[in-house]
């Protein structure tokens, strides 16, 4: 009985050891998931800023003219808003940004400061063009900016190495779900077995008998030497044999009608067999 309780811990502590396993499997698919969106922002990002630096190389002189400058202002002091270029003749590493990029134009002195973009948006690196003349640290901010959802983000990503994860993880949950019913429905199994033990409740025996019959109950195997149960139940009586040889008989009626048979084994032994 220690044994198997012994054997039933083991198993419980394996599987509650085991379930380590499909959680440390989500935690690495999660955390692979995040890398692999991680990369692909940044990489939009950078892509931005390649796109923002050759965009202001080309048009640095254009930008920074007085009549242009004048124009910057008049239309910021009218909208409070930075003009938009929009991004649809830049050349950008995924073709797919020119929908979804624009670059913005503000003009930056003493009296006005860099505006905010509201939004979740992906944000290039920011790039200051300072006209010839410029007064009180007046400059043209640069900045590049990408509306891009997490959803499409997501897609972009490269996620086969998390959901490979996440499937063995679900793989390895299901796993220990099936060694753990099946070991339930053993250890119910055993109860069962423990619980229809035989018993002598019920069985209607003298004390003499019910003695005799006890002991072979409880003894390993449910065997007794003859000579044991002689100088148990008689002493050093001189004819314990005979009087053993009408217990047995006695008894083994009784115990027939409850399933249970007292065999001779060799004229040197009783045993207890029970009848399923």
């Amino acid at each position: 009985m220690k044994q198997d309780n012994s054997t039933a811990n083991n198993n419980v502590s394996g599987l509650r050891y085991g379930m380590f396993i499909p959680l440390a499997l989500m935690i690495a698919s999660v955390i692979t998931c995040c890398f692999s969106y991680s990369n692909v922002k940044q990489n939009i990002a950078n892509d931005l800023n390649d796109a923002m630096f050759a965009l202001a190389n080309e048009n640095s002189e254009l930008w920074t003219r007085p009549d242009t400058v004048a124009a910057i202002r008049q239309m910021y002091e009218t909208t409070h808003k930075p003009l938009i270029y929009q991004a649809s003749d830049v050349n950008f590493r995924n073709a797919s940004l020119k929908d979804e990029a624009y670059f913005t134009l503000a003009l930056v002195d003493k009296k006005n400061t860099s505006p905010k973009i509201r939004g979740n948006k992906i944000a290039s690196d920011s790039i200051m063009l300072v006209p010839e003349r410029a007064s009180d640290g007046l400059a043209i901010q640069v900045q590049g900016f990408a509306d891009c959802s997490m959803a499409s983000i997501f897609i972009a990503s490269d996620q086969t190495l998390p959901g490979i994860l996440f499937a063995l993880s679900i793989l390895s949950m299901a796993s220990m779900f099936i060694v753990k019913r099946k070991e339930t429905e053993k250890s119910d199994t055993e109860l069962i077995v423990l619980t229809v033990s035989p018993s002598l409740d019920g069985i209607k025996l003298t004390p003499m008998q019910r003695q005799f019959a006890q002991m072979l109950l409880d003894a390993p195997d449910m065997r007794v030497d003859k000579r044991i149960l002689c100088e148990t139940l008689w002493g050093n009586k001189s004819n314990a044999e005979e009087s053993l040889y009408t217990l047995v008989r006695r008894t083994k009626a009784a115990l027939a009608k409850a399933g249970m048979e007292i065999v001779c084994n060799r004229g040197d032994s009783y045993e207890l067999r029970v009848n399923n």
